[in-house]
């Protein structure tokens, strides 16, 4: 199984996933793990390039060169016809080079010219980029936060385990890669990153959501496809082993005693063998 695991992620670090309880009994029984492509995500500026490296990528700074440096100084009367030749050289030369400019995905090379707009090249590209998204905070056992919006009201759980136990628990298809890299939390308005690296803009989110202190694993076709053809359905279902993956369950701050008996029933007639416990979240 291809994958990459950024320098600064321990593979023991501790991960937690909030769900509710149709979405756990859908990871234990039918023992997969679910990718949503990156388009479907609420926030319109995931995949998405800041402002400031949409302005640079987009190729308005290189057509400002052109006509600063060939178009401008072939206009004075002092300009000699051979130096307005060579001008004129350059600036054809320099259109070409304008015309088919391309950007770097992780599906190889995109010609700019050959989509509407800068932006949809991103924009078709994640539609193509799948994410598992979980909850990483190395300094608290639990997050009130992620349990009210992921954890759907009384009925849900959390699922604790690690980078390394997540890994090791699925089964990648040879020709899917993985990525898995912390989350990086910026202004899209103010804020440069720079585009070199294809994966950039799936590890980067609009400082709104920093509170989810997010993990991201990332899969996409290894081989190079063209991102402007159709996609059906909603992201991907990687098969998984429950028992390797889940290291500890959960249950919320907000439910009952039965819930968690059921939780823990539900546990062993699945051969699980892990700790359930209820949140240590005092609720009144």
């Amino acid at each position: 199984m291809p994958y990459v695991v950024d320098s600064s992620v321990d593979m023991n670090t501790k991960i937690f996933r909030y769900m509710d309880l149709s979405k756990f009994l859908s990871l234990i029984h039918q023992k997969y793990l679910y990718f949503a492509k990156a388009s479907s995500f609420e926030d319109r500026l995931e995949g998405m390039p800041t402002d400031l490296d949409g302005w640079l990528g987009s190729g308005v700074a290189e057509m400002l060169d052109i006509v600063v440096n060939n178009v401008l100084p072939s206009l004075s009367l002092n300009t000699s016809p051979e130096e307005r030749a060579r001008r004129e050289v350059e600036h054809d030369a320099a259109q070409e080079r304008f015309k088919n400019r391309t950007i770097n995905t992780v599906f190889g090379p995109q010609r700019i010219e050959d989509y509407s707009h800068y932006s949809s090249i991103f924009e078709a590209v994640s539609h193509w980029v799948d994410i598992s998204c979980w909850h990483m905070d190395v300094g608290a056992p639990e997050s009130m936060a992620m349990w009210k919006i992921y954890g759907a009201g009384s009925a849900a759980v959390c699922v604790v385990s690690s980078v390394g136990d997540v890994i090791r628990a699925m089964s990648i298809p040879q020709d899917i890669k993985l990525i898995v890299d912390k989350v990086s939390y910026l202004n899209f308005e103010s804020d440069y990153v720079g585009i070199d690296n294809p994966l950039s803009v799936f590890f980067h989110k609009n400082g709104w959501y920093e509170f989810e202190k997010e993990l991201r694993f990332v899969i996409h076709q290894s081989s190079n496809l063209d991102p402007r053809r159709e996609r059906g359905g909603y992201g991907t279902s990687i098969e998984i082993d429950p028992g390797l993956l889940i290291k500890r369950v959960m249950v919320s701050p907000a439910s009952s005693g039965w819930f968690l008996d059921l939780v823990s029933l539900i546990v062993k007639e699945a051969g699980l063998k892990v700790d359930v416990a209820k949140s240590k979240i005092p609720l009144r």
